[in-house]
Formats: structure tokens, C-alpha cells, sequence
């Protein structure tokens, strides 16, 4: 049962309010006092589907309440366990098992985030690498590709860690179910482009290889196609065709090679900015890849 709850600047009713509308006080009162309290309302949520609520719908939601008491409930809903806070004005109600340590499962939440943050994204590199079969990544790192620039998240023992491409928009995704509806997945292909362009990301050159190595399998002619749509620069292709042949996806580097006769290709090495070359390196004259640096899968 709930407390019986008077809000700011109401006060218990009379029947000498005044001849016009004697239980209209009486009215408003009896409506709050039916209202569930702001902590029973977010743990309601969940039931239906939703684990994200924003500041605002809050206040909404008990909207003879002021700001200072929504805060208020919010910190204490906070404190108690019941709730978490990625960004201000965005919060995440905990499942009863996650309450312990207070880290929810990204999935319940990151495509709810993004859209209050109105930022297209897709779940990137290892994050969505490890989804699809490849080499497992710590759970507690999320990388998500976006746009344009936006400062890490932390929740918990829970790390967003997002990438800039300025193409991410248009990257062909999968769409992940999940408990609270669905998130956007790179595609095996899109994965294995962002790889070769971001390998300070995925754990230096090894690990790409490795991961490439292990995603092979599920990496296809038509879906190399459509991810092109991400703009890779020439070198990142010559790249990523090099690396595919070490790991045998020949016919899919062939789409590759499709697209690098409609492009001016020069020598490249295969580590960008290494500063020396060995004297006798391993020139890849397919790909025009000169291979600076020795490279082999974990």
C-alpha cells in the first residue's frame, strides 16, 4: 500500500472551500494519493517491455511534483539499487539480478540511448565481431560506431567506447533482438572493413588477423557488395584483401579486387606509420601491399 502523499502547496481539503467547487482540492488530492510512487512506476516497466525512462517523462508522470522532488526520488531510486544513469537525464531500471553490482546488460539500453541522444549508430569491431562467431572480446567493452564525436559512457563495470565514421549511417546492419527491442549490429563484412581501419581498436594487427581469421566463414560476396556503402579508402581495401587471402577467403577478397580496377592504386605498407621497412620485405604484388611489419594471428 502507498504512503498517503500531499504534494507541495496542497492542502487537506475543506467543505468551506467555497461554493463554487467545494471538492475540487478534494478531487486533485484523491488523484495523487491513487498514483504509485515514482519507484514503483520504474519498476513497473520492465513488465512492459521497457527498461529506459528519461527525466522527463518522469516529471511528467508525477507532474505536481516539482523538480527538486523528482530529483530527489530519482537519486534515492539511484542509491537503493533500483536504477542507473548512463547520462544525465537518461536512466536505466536494473533487473533484480543485475542489482548487485550495478551494471546492466547493454542490450536492454544502448538503442534507447541513442536515440535519445539522436545519434545514428551501428555496434562495431569486436563488439559485433564477437556477436557473430569471431574471437570473444571483454564483455564489460562495448564499442559502438557513430558519426561524429561523442565522450565514452560508463555504467557500472560498463564501458561504451564509441568510434567516429563519418559513413555510419549508411553501414549495412543486422538488427539484434534483445529484451527491450532491438539493436543495430554491423554486418560480418562491415566488421571486417572497420578492422583494417581501426586496428589501434581491435588489438593491434595479430588480433585483427586472428579476428578476420574467425569471421571468415561468415563473411559473403554480396554482403562485401553492400558494405562498400561505408566509403573504405584504397589502402583499407588493398589491406583488408591482403589479409583475407593469409586467412583463405579468396572469394571474397575477389570483390575487392572488383572494386580496386575502378580505383588508382599505389604500393602501401601494411602497417601504416611503422617507421622502417626491412630491407627484403614481403611485397604482395596482387594487392600491392608491402608487408612492413610481421604479422600473424594470435
Amino acid at each position: 500500500m502507498h504512503g498517503f502523499y500531499v504534494p507541495r502547496g496542497l492542502t487537506t481539503p475543506s467543505l468551506s472551500a467555497g461554493p463554487e467547487d467545494p471538492f475540487a482540492e478534494l478531487d486533485t488530492l484523491r488523484r495523487v494519493v491513487r498514483m504509485p510512487s515514482l519507484r514503483d512506476w520504474a519498476l513497473e516497466l520492465p513488465a512492459k517491455g521497457r527498461y529506459t525512462f528519461t527525466t522527463t517523462e518522469a516529471r511528467s508522470y508525477q507532474d505536481r511534483i516539482s523538480a527538486a522532488g523528482t530529483a530527489a526520488a530519482l537519486g534515492r531510486a539511484e542509491a537503493d539499487g533500483i536504477i542507473v544513469s548512463p547520462i544525465r537525464g537518461f536512466h536505466v531500471v536494473l533487473p533484480l539480478e543485475d542489482r548487485g553490482v550495478g551494471t546492466p546488460s547493454w542490450r536492454l539500453f544502448l538503442d534507447p540511448l541513442m536515440a535519445h541522444l539522436h545519434l545514428p549508430y551501428y555496434v562495431g569491431l569486436l563488439t559485433a565481431a564477437s556477436i557473430h562467431g569471431a574471437a570473444a572480446q571483454a564483455a564489460q567493452v562495448v564499442q559502438v560506431v557513430v558519426p561524429r564525436s561523442r565522450r565514452s559512457v560508463t555504467v557500472g563495470r560498463l564501458a561504451i567506447e564509441f568510434i567516429v565514421r563519418r559513413t555510419a549511417e549508411r553501414a549495412p546492419v543486422e538488427l539484434l533482438t534483445t529484451p527491450s527491442g532491438r539493436v543495430r549490429v554491423a554486418t560480418p563484412e562491415v566488421v571486417a572493413l572497420d578492422l583494417v581501419r581501426y586496428p589501434g581498436h581491435a588489438g593491434g594487427w595479430g588480433n585483427v588477423l586472428t579476428v578476420l581469421r574467425d569471421l571468415a566463414p561468415t563473411v559473403r560476396r554480396s554482403g562485401m557488395r553492400k558494405a562498400l556503402a561505408v566509403e573504405p579508402a584504397t589502402p583499407e581495401l588493398q589491406r583488408l584483401g591482403h589479409l583475407l587471402g593469409r586467412v583463405g577467403a579468396h572469394d571474397v577478397a575477389a570483390v575487392l579486387a572488383d572494386e580496386l580496377r575502378t580505383r588508382r592504386t599505389t604500393w602501401v605498407p601494411l602497417v601504416p606509420g611503422a617507421a622502417v621497412t626491412p630491407a627484403g620485405a614481403e611485397r604482395d604484388s596482387q594487392w600491392r601491399v608491402v608487408v612492413n611489419v610481421p604479422v600473424e594471428a594470435d
